[in-house]
């Protein structure tokens, strides 16, 4: 038996867990049929009333409340969904560099999200009465959405401060979401972003399943309307301060 036989016996089934802002569009079509995919949006499903197999879409989708397991994705799959699999289940993520994931949080979530005029003139009054300047600027508005996600990464008293489950979910740490609570990462391999084709191979052959999609755009979740932009220096010790332990765990992802 080659060791590629082998290998590929060596699990039943996958589990990618999503990162928000990591290519999850283009994953979950190089993913199909094999991974199921259920109602995420105005009506979005449950565990409780659906079969396991729709389990990983349903833990991938933000807006189902896990209470204190909220940004510890990885450990509620392992603990609450497949407590007798786990050690049977090809488990992985792809993990996008932190500054650009963190540029693409902010043109996503933040920047030109209210356009209105009364709620420009708001912004800036709210700006100048809270900062001391309007922060209108693309650079102002950059270092006002870093002091929201440091906001979300240090007030847990709450999973929807400051801005809702839509921005706490979408700026989480990739560490956290990946690890127990003693920091042991739970998945088996964990990818760089621009490694996804590989990523995905892998887990298709370590579980013996045909890829039916290698020609996806894996560009198709990039948002067509985002500027050029490059954070300053201080701006990005300030990201390296927030998101740290990513940084580490992207230099050593595959």
């Amino acid at each position: 038996m080659s060791a590629q036989e082998i290998h590929k016996s060596e699990y039943d089934s996958f589990f990618w867990l999503h990162i928000k802002k990591s290519a999850g569009i283009s994953t979950r079509k190089l993913l199909q049929p094999h991974y199921v995919e259920v109602v995420r949006g105005k009506k979005p499903q449950n565990f409780i009333q659906s079969d396991r197999s729709q389990y990983n879409d349903i833990l991938n989708n933000f807006r189902v409340v896990l209470g204190e397991y909220q940004f510890k994705r990885a450990l509620f799959a392992k603990k609450f969904l497949y407590k007798e699999q786990w050690d049977n289940i090809y488990s992985f993520a792809f993990a996008r560099e932190p500054v650009d994931r963190c540029v693409s949080m902010f043109f996503y979530l933040f920047y030109g999200k209210d356009l209105s005029l009364p709620r420009k003139i708001y912004n800036t009054y709210r700006n100048i009465r809270t900062y001391g300047k309007p922060l209108n600027s693309l650079t102002g508005q950059f270092d006002l959405f870093l002091d929201l996600v440091q906001q979300a990464h240090e007030d847990r008293t709450s999973i929807y401060i400051p801005r809702g489950l839509h921005f706490t979910t979408h700026t989480a740490s990739v560490f956290d979401d990946v690890t127990d609570t003693e920091g042991k990462v739970l998945l088996t391999e964990i990818f760089k972003l621009e490694n996804l084709l590989m990523g995905v191979k892998r887990a298709h052959e370590a579980c013996g399943l045909p890829m039916n999609n290698p020609e996806v755009d894996v560009r198709s979740n990039r948002g067509k309307n985002k500027k050029e932009f490059s954070p300053s220096v201080e701006q990005r010790r300030k990201i390296e301060s927030i998101f740290y332990k990513d940084f580490e765990l992207y230099e050593n992802a595959n």
